[in-house]
C-alpha cells in the first residue's frame, strides 16, 4: 500500500508501465467536472471509475481485496477513512468472483486507517485489503476517483 499527495505521483510511474496513463489522468483533467461513470484509458488494461457518495461508517463497509488488478484511489472531493490490513491475516466472507475481481473479508482484530482527503491517493495492491467509504469524522459527500491498474 502506498499513500501520498497527488503531487508526488511521479515518483511512482517507475513500479508499473500503466503508472504514467494513471497519473497523467489524475493531474491532466479536471476530475471534479466529471460525472460518476467509467472511463478508458487503455482498455482493460487502464481505466478509471467516478464516483460519488456519502462516506458510512465503519460496520457498513466490507472489508475487500483484488487480485488482477491494483487500485489507485484519488480523493477529488472531500474526506473519507480508509482501513487497510494485509490481505493474508483475513478470514475470507465471500469468495473471489473473477468476474468481478473482488474478495470479501471478515472485518479484522488489527488494521490501519488512512484518511484520505482532497489530492491525496492510495494504491492497493491484491496484498492490501482495504475498506474505503468510511466516515473521516462525519457523513460527507466525497468525490473519488479509482483506476483500475491490470496487473501481470
Amino acid at each position: 500500500m502506498i499513500l501520498d499527495l497527488l503531487e508526488n505521483g511521479k515518483h511512482y510511474i517507475s513500479l508499473n508501465s500503466q503508472f504514467a496513463k494513471a497519473f497523467s489522468f489524475l493531474t491532466e483533467n479536471d476530475l471534479e467536472r466529471f460525472p460518476d461513470g467509467r472511463y478508458e484509458i487503455d482498455g482493460e488494461n487502464l481505466f478509471a471509475t467516478v464516483m460519488s457518495y456519502t462516506t458510512r461508517p465503519v460496520t457498513e463497509v466490507k472489508w475487500e481485496a483484488h487480485q488482477k488488478y491494483a487500485d489507485i484511489q484519488c480523493m477529488v472531493k472531500g474526506k473519507e477513512t480508509i482501513g487497510w490490513a494485509p490481505v493474508n491475516q483475513l478470514v475470507l466472507s465471500q469468495p473471489y468472483s473473477e468476474e468481478k475481481d473482488i474478495a470479501f473479508f471478515e472485518a479484522p482484530q488489527i488494521w490501519t486507517t488512512i484518511n484520505m482527503s482532497e489530492n491525496y491517493f492510495a494504491i492497493f495492491y491484491p496484498r492490501d485489503a482495504h475498506q474505503p467509504s468510511c466516515i473521516c469524522n462525519e457523513p460527507e459527500e466525497v468525490k473519488k476517483v479509482v483506476v483500475k491498474v491490470k496487473l501481470g
